[in-house]
């Protein structure tokens, strides 16, 4: 089953992880690819977006701040958080206590069950 009528975000600065990644959301859904918080604003502003996938850890914009942005104009927007390693959130970004959060590596039939589940198709 495809739902190519959603729209992924997918941000990440590992290269290597970004294209394996891509590839496997591609399978399901429309996918727009960045490689840091900068780029993925950029991106989530002149397309619609349904789900926002992000590292947290990147140069020039981290996924918190680029979320904290986003989150100011459209609040309802599901995330997905992924990182190696516990991430320190301030306490300003309490919206992110709605986001999901997947720790590296990750099984990607995670990734793509907590995707449905975002979207609220399952």
């Amino acid at each position: 089953m495809k739902f190519k009528n959603f729209t992924i975000l997918y941000v990440e600065d590992e290269k290597i992880i970004r294209s394996n990644v891509e590839k496997c959301l591609k399978f399901l859904f429309n996918v727009l690819v960045a490689e840091d918080g900068e780029e993925g604003l950029k991106l989530f502003n002149s397309n619609k977006v349904d789900l926002i996938i992000t590292d947290i850890y990147m140069p020039e914009k981290d996924g918190i701040s680029m979320i904290s942005e986003i989150k100011e104009s459209n609040p309802q927007i599901p995330c997905i958080i992924t990182s190696a390693h516990e991430p320190k959130i301030p306490k300003e970004a309490s919206f992110l206590e709605s986001c999901r959060y997947i720790s590296k590596p990750f099984d990607i039939k995670e990734l793509l069950n907590d995707s449905l589940k975002a979207l609220d198709i399952v």
